[in-house]
């Protein structure tokens, strides 16, 4: 456990001589496998601890993540490179270079990317991490919390 802890502290950019987390290049920051696809987590890597900010790579014919919407958490995606399909609720909209979208928390509209493409999609992804938050995957018929990593059955 302690070699994880001394990898996740050399995974973030360096302190100034004033103590302030300084800036970086995004090529600085090391991708993560998740799955099938990859990604860099620059708002950790830039000492942040509220609010995620990250670069996603989608290989062609994947999706982003399950399908699902959070009851306290807000989400903002941001195409930088590529294209993908956005499913939000029951509708679709091919999303291209520079095409932005943000889902508000409790907004009870399920959503996730699909690379409809033969090339890579680049995209950003922002979101604040709350303890309280419950992810609702409605797909699957599920509720997780994010403070306990539960999943419960939710009602129909």
């Amino acid at each position: 456990m302690a070699s994880k802890e001394k990898s996740a502290k050399q995974k973030r950019t360096k302190l100034s001589s004033d103590g302030f987390f300084e800036p970086f290049a995004i090529d600085d920051v090391p991708w993560q496998k998740s799955g099938p696809g990859t990604f860099k987590r620059l708002g950790r890597y830039g000492g942040g601890s509220q609010v995620g900010v990250g670069i996603d790579v989608l290989k062609p014919k994947q999706f982003s993540n399950r399908f699902h919407y959070h009851m306290a958490e807000e989400e903002h995606v941001f195409i930088l490179r590529g294209s993908a399909t956005l499913h939000l609720g029951e509708r679709q909209y091919v999303m291209k270079e520079r095409d932005y979208c943000c889902f508000p928390a409790g907004q009870r509209a399920g959503h996730h990317l699909y690379n409809h493409t033969n090339e890579n999609c680049l995209f950003m992804t922002i979101g604040d991490s709350k303890p309280e938050d419950v992810a609702v995957f409605p797909r699957q018929g599920i509720a997780k919390s994010h403070a306990t990593g539960k999943a419960v059955p939710i009602p129909e």
